[in-house]
């Protein structure tokens, strides 16, 4: 059996809900007879319902936040003795590996680490689980070194997985209804507004708004998604005199997300804490010139003058003239847009994902009972170098 422990899958936006729907889409497309068994932690039985018909080779069980009983049902399912192979889709949950590897010293274990949850020094527990698992899959060049300095993890035992898209065709390509005029150039941001994430940028955004609209006139600003710290940016769009520009709508349904994405001339979100940022993929996906900060993993999504432009983070000036610049460039929106749908294509689709998803699982698994005929003799997949 292979046990995927996952956080968050059907429940929430976001990289990590994206990446756990990813490896289930993985899971659910191997080849041979393994029970393929996933465990939502946060998840309701509400939110896996109509998405379970998805993935008819996976078995859910979805603990609705109740941590004990989730725990309990791990461990017991792994004295049960039928685990193969135990996939740990977070950091925080990796004492569990470690836990289990001490109760059933032949058992394996590999972590997915993401960005911020491993941009520190980890608890002591949480640092030696990460040490300890047979293996650790990381979304991109940046949490690698960062998982490697920080945490003292092997190089050896890691692998890159980026994160890919989720490849669905919009119900609709029609700009939404809203309160700027259809003939607006359109900016959007996509992220949560929490204050525990104020590294987003929306607010360097804000504060930008004024020095664009001098050049851009007709300039409108749409942020999609809701949090904590919403009525903060707010305040701060009164501030700088442009609450008339900035709309906030707050979480929408699928089919309106991929309307603004469809309806915007740029998105931009320069954040600072971005292990990967799914959200430049979706902008990719219809062809959009990104703007963002040049921190984190970001240049290993966007690249500067090519898909997009990056800026240094928290600087109101050059996040200004970016958006100027592309505001009033459309030959250069256009080629930035199509070079990332192309780069799109080539690195971050869900079939390459798979690709490399299985290449690992063949080289993980304990037996050999998937996969003997997936590879050339002597081919595996490679770890970091």
């Amino acid at each position: 059996m292979i046990l995927s422990l996952q956080s968050t899958t059907f429940g929430a936006y976001g990289g990590i809900p994206t990446y756990n729907r990813v490896i289930c889409r993985a899971l659910n497309d191997l080849p041979g007879p393994i029970e393929r068994q996933v465990f939502l932690v946060t998840d309701t039985p509400a939110d896996l319902e109509i998405h379970r018909g998805e993935f008819p080779q996976l078995s859910f069980t979805a603990f609705s936040g109740k941590r004990s009983a989730f725990v309990r049902q791990v461990v017991r399912v792994a004295l049960s003795g039928k685990i193969d192979l135990l996939l740990i889709g977070h950091a925080n949950y990796a004492p569990i590996g470690m836990l289990l590897k001490f109760l059933l010293p032949a058992l394996r274990y590999g972590v997915m680490v993401h960005g911020v949850d491993v941009w520190s020094r980890l608890p002591l527990l949480r640092r030696q689980a990460l040490r300890r698992a047979n293996f650790v899959s990381s979304v991109s060049d940046y949490t690698t070194r960062q998982v490697i300095s920080l945490n003292q993890v092997d190089r050896r035992r890691i692998y890159l997985l980026p994160n890919a898209l989720e490849w669905k065709e919009a119900n609709g390509q029609a700009t939404p209804a809203s309160q700027a005029p259809t003939t607006a150039t359109r900016l959007l941001t996509v992220c949560r507004l929490n204050r525990d994430e104020r590294y987003k940028g929306v607010d360097t955004v804000i504060a930008a708004l004024p020095s664009v609209i001098r050049s851009v006139p007709d300039v409108q600003y749409f942020v999609i998604g809701s949090g904590t710290d919403l009525e903060r940016h707010k305040r701060l769009a009164e501030r700088h005199s442009v609450s008339n520009r900035v709309h906030f709508l707050g979480s929408v349904d699928l089919d309106t997300l991929q309307a603004h994405y469809a309806a915007c001339d740029v998105f931009v979100m320069p954040s600072a804490g971005e292990g990967f940022g799914i959200v430049f993929l979706e902008a990719m996906r219809y062809s959009k010139p990104v703007v963002a900060a040049n921190s984190g993993a970001v240049s290993e999504v966007v690249e500067d003058q090519v898909t997009g432009l990056l800026v240094k983070y928290g600087n109101e000036g050059e996040v200004a003239q970016a958006l100027t610049e592309l505001c009033l460039d459309r030959e250069k929106r256009t080629r930035l847009g199509s070079a990332g749908y192309q780069r799109l294509l080539e690195r971050f689709t869900c079939a390459q994902f798979k690709r490399k998803f299985t290449e690992i699982l063949s080289k993980e698994l304990p037996r050999k009972i998937l996969f003997l005929d997936q590879f050339p003799a002597g081919e595996s997949p490679a770890r970091v170098r």
